[in-house]
C-alpha cells in the first residue's frame, strides 16, 4: 500500500549570486521571473498577475523556484520552498538527463538553517547516479563566468513516501493547496515554517535535518521526496507522529519504489539502454511537469518549444504489460536486438514461432481474445524492463489502434499489452 524508502541519489550544489540564471538556461523549468512573449499584446490578464514577481523575487537572495503547468488552464505560477521536476537537453534538443531541483532550505525553523538561507541562492540537483559524473562536467562547461560555486553534496540523502489510497491523494492535494501554492517567496517561506511547525509530515525531532522536500508531482500527487542532511537509521522516524497515525510508515527497499512507477507508467530516463537517445516529448516530459512554455532561452528550447508548438509528437514512451516476468528471458540479451511486432497470438504466454498453438492460461488472459495477425515487423523499441512490466517507445496511434503487441526474443515470444496512462493530460 506505501511507505517510506532510501533512494540512491547523487546530490549537486549549485549556490552563489547568479544560480538561478545559470540555471534557467540550462534547465527546461523556469526559475525567473519573467514572462517572455514574442509580442507583447498576446500577455493575457493571467500572464498580467505575474509581472509583480519581478519585484518581488530577488535573484540574487535564496528566494525558492517556481512552479507552473502547462496543462493549467489559470497558468498560475507558485513560488515556493518545494522542489521541481526538469530535464537538461543539448543542443540538438535531446535528452541529456532529469533531475529534482531543491531550492535549499526548504524551511528555517532551526538557526543552522536560517543561516543557510541568509548565505545566498543555494539549490541542489538530484540525478541518477549514473549521470552525476557526466552533469558535473556539463555544469562546469557551461559556467563560463556565472557566479555560481558547483560540487558535489556527499552529505546529503534522499528519501520517499508513497502510499496508493485514494485518501492520501486528497490529502496531498489539499495539503498543496495550504501550503505550497504561495504567490511569492514571502509567503512560501511562511508556509513552509508553518507546514514544519504543524508536523503535517516531518517529525519535530528529525526537522533540523530536512533541508529540502519535493511533492513528486510528475504523476499528480504520486508521492513526497526529501532531503536530509544526515543518514537517517529509522526512516519512519522522519514522519511527525500525527502523519503515521493516519497513513503508516513501513519502510520499503527501493526497489518497490521502482516496481510502482513501472507499473504506474511512470518512465526515466535512466530506464534507457546505455547509448539511447530521446526528445523530451518521447519522454513525456510535457506530461511529467517539467515544462516551461514561456521561459526564455535555454538549450535545447528551440527544437522543443517548436516541435510543441507545431503539435506533431508521433512517438512516445509508454508502458508495456508482458504476459509473465521477461526478467531471465532477457538476461544478458541487447535490448535493441527485441523485435517487437504485432501480437500473433493474443494467449498471454510464451510461445514459440514454430509452434503457434495456444492453451487456455491459468489466471485469465488481460489481452482479451484475437484472431492471429498476419502482419509482423518492429513495431516499437523495448526501452526497458522490470519483471512483466517495461517501457515501449512507440507510435502513438499503434497502441490506440491495438494495444497487443509480440516480443520476441529468438526463438521465444512473449504476449504484451501496450497502453497509455490514465494519468495522461487529455488531448
Amino acid at each position: 500500500m506505501g511507505g517510506i524508502a532510501q533512494l540512491r541519489k547523487s546530490l549537486l550544489r549549485i549556490k552563489g549570486a547568479d544560480s538561478a540564471r545559470f540555471l534557467n538556461g540550462l534547465i527546461t523549468t523556469r526559475l525567473l521571473p519573467n514572462v517572455v512573449k514574442k509580442k507583447q499584446h498576446t500577455i493575457s490578464a493571467n500572464e498580467n498577475r505575474h509581472i509583480g514577481l519581478n519585484t518581488s523575487v530577488k535573484l540574487s537572495e535564496n528566494w525558492g523556484a517556481m512552479h507552473e503547468d502547462i496543462y493549467d488552464p489559470d497558468q498560475n505560477i507558485f513560488v515556493t520552498r518545494t522542489g521541481i521536476f526538469s530535464m537538461f537537453l543539448n543542443s540538438k534538443g535531446r535528452v541529456v538527463n532529469e533531475c529534482f531541483n531543491y531550492p535549499v532550505p526548504f524551511h528555517t525553523t532551526s538557526p543552522d538553517l536560517a543561516h543557510d538561507l541568509e548565505a545566498g541562492p543555494n539549490y541542489l540537483l538530484e540525478v541518477d547516479p549514473v549521470y552525476a559524473k557526466s552533469l558535473l562536467s556539463l555544469l562546469k562547461i557551461h559556467k563560463l563566468s556565472a557566479k555560481v560555486k558547483i560540487e558535489k553534496a556527499n552529505d546529503v540523502y534522499s528519501y520517499y513516501y508513497y502510499n496508493d489510497t485514494p485518501e492520501f491523494e486528497d490529502w496531498l492535494e489539499d495539503v498543496q493547496q495550504e501550503y505550497f501554492r504561495t504567490p511569492d517567496p514571502q509567503s512560501g517561506l511562511a508556509r513552509a515554517n508553518q507546514f514544519v511547525e504543524d508536523e503535517v509530515v516531518i517529525s519535530k525531532k528529525y526537522a533540523p535535518l530536512v533541508v529540502g522536500l519535493a511533492i513528486d508531482n510528475r504523476i499528480p500527487n504520486f508521492g513526497i521526496k526529501l532531503l536530509t542532511s544526515a543518514p537517517i537509521d529509522r526512516a519512519e522516524e522522519l514522519l511527525s507522529p500525527s502523519f503515521v497515525s493516519r497513513f503508516g510508515a513501513n519502510v520499503v527497499p527501493e526497489h518497490l519504489v521502482t516496481t510502482r512507477r513501472y507499473i504506474n507508467g511512470l518512465f526515466e530516463t535512466s530506464d534507457a539502454p546505455k547509448g539511447q537517445t530521446l526528445l523530451p516529448f518521447e519522454a513525456n516530459l510535457d506530461y511529467v511537469n517539467g515544462l516551461s512554455l514561456e521561459k526564455g532561452c535555454y538549450v535545447g528550447q528551440e527544437l522543443t518549444i517548436r516541435t510543441f508548438n507545431g503539435g506533431v509528437i508521433r512517438k512516445r514512451i509508454v508502458p508495456v504489460e508482458f504476459a509473465q516476468d521477461v526478467t531471465e528471458i532477457l538476461d544478458g540479451v541487447d535490448l535493441s536486438t527485441v523485435e517487437i511486432s504485432r501480437a500473433v497470438s493474443a494467449d498471454p504466454k510464451v510461445v514459440s514461432p514454430e509452434t503457434p498453438a495456444v492453451t487456455a492460461s491459468p489466471f485469465g488472459s488481460p489481452f482479451g481474445g484475437a484472431a492471429p495477425v498476419g502482419r509482423r515487423g518492429k513495431l516499437a523499441k523495448l526501452m526497458s524492463v522490470n519483471g512483466s512490466h517495461g517501457f515501449l517507445l512507440v507510435a502513438v496511434e499503434e497502441v490506440e489502434k491495438d494495444e497487443k503487441f509480440q516480443m520476441k526474443v529468438g526463438d521465444t515470444a512473449v504476449a504484451c499489452k501496450a497502453y497509455l496512462p490514465e494519468w495522461w493530460p487529455l488531448d
